[in-house]
């Protein structure tokens, strides 16, 4: 604490210079830090000049007006300010994160799936009895597609797939319905707009075919 004359000058005369220089922050600033660490100007009265005396009213006179609602301003201006700035960086880091999660491929539909598989077959040659990517016959055909583009069992034979679906006119036929010819005697997939895909015959291979070619008795749901 500066009880001496010497340092209320002191104090006084920088107060005063920092008013002369028009810097109010500053002043009040100096101001409250001389009044919050207990300054007080000697109560000697013989030993304080005038001048000393003018310094103290100036101390006095902004101790008792000191802006409050600057620094109540100043505070909530800082507050707003840094709130605003956690918001940017807070949406810059979802951004950044959300940049580098790759977008999930499109969810294919059932019809897609096997129309799909279906078409990656096309040339694999026509087997007696085949069931695999070696080798098809019609109903192998089917049924593999089946199995592999939706994870169904349909059953191996034209029969087989006659009994687990439901008949419906070809007509009404959806894309990979399965359709029927010759009463049963062979299967396709029906893949829309008139086409349908199928192992043929003997010394043929997988391939799509128009039903203007060859009608179709009726289609399965399955």
């Amino acid at each position: 604490m500066m009880k001496t004359p010497f340092g209320a000058f002191f104090y006084g005369t920088m107060l005063l210079m920092l008013k002369k220089r028009n810097n109010k922050i500053k002043f009040i600033v100096a101001t409250f830090i001389l009044i919050s660490t207990g300054f007080s100007v000697s109560t000697k009265a013989e030993e304080i000049t005038k001048p000393h005396l003018k310094i103290q009213d100036e101390v006095i006179n902004h101790r008792t007006g000191l802006n409050l609602d600057y620094f109540t301003g100043l505070v909530r201006d800082t507050v707003k300010s840094v709130e605003q700035e956690q918001a940017t960086v807070q949406k810059q880091v979802h951004e950044t994160e959300k940049a580098a999660v790759p977008p999930s491929p499109p969810v294919k539909t059932r019809e897609e799936k096997l129309i799909e598989t279906a078409n990656r077959y096309q040339g694999v040659p026509y087997v007696y009895g085949g069931t695999t990517p070696d080798g098809f016959d019609c109903s192998g055909f089917t049924s593999y597609v089946y199995r592999e583009a939706l994870g169904q069992e349909i059953g191996r034979t034209t029969w087989a797939q006659m009994s687990a679906g439901q008949q419906v006119s070809v007509e009404e036929a959806k894309v990979g319905d399965v359709l029927v010819f010759f009463g049963g005697n062979h299967v396709g997939i029906y893949l829309g707009n008139g086409q349908f895909i199928h192992a043929p015959q003997p010394g043929d291979v997988v391939s799509v075919s128009p039903l203007s070619t060859m009608p179709a008795d009726f289609a399965l749901h399955l």
